[in-house]
């Protein structure tokens, strides 16, 4: 059904954010910064792309999993920006059937990230 294996994804790589926070690894100010950013703006990202779906506005859908699936990537949280990428896909080829199973997916996923954020960082 979805294009990526669940189970072969990391749903965090930390060695991204260790790499960006230098020297103190995940103990960095920068790292808590970002990360506070990141639960900030991907929150209301997810939230859109389900509203937008909701009022059948597929060109913000894409535009917020498209921008979803780049910070995620950017920060090491892979699961999240597969699933963003399928969604952007499933949206750019007008396969609308697919979306619903995605977007509860990465509702689901995106939990299991804070929840890590949670035990990594705010320790």
């Amino acid at each position: 059904m979805f294009a990526f294996n669940q189970n072969s994804l990391k749903k965090l790589d930390q060695s991204v954010l260790i790499n960006l926070g230098g020297a103190a690894g995940l103990s960095s100010p920068l790292i808590k910064r970002v990360i506070t950013l990141y639960q900030q703006d991907a929150n209301q990202m997810v939230n859109g792309i389900s509203h937008a779906l909701s009022v059948m506005d597929f060109e913000q859908a894409f535009r917020l999993a498209h921008s979803l699936k780049s910070s995620s990537a950017t920060i090491g949280a892979n699961m999240v920006a597969e699933i963003a990428k399928q969604i952007e896909s499933a949206l750019k080829q007008q396969q609308y059937t697919q979306l619903s199973s995605l977007v509860e997916i990465l509702h689901i996923e995106y939990q299991h990230l804070m929840a890590e954020f949670a035990t990594i960082v705010f320790e």
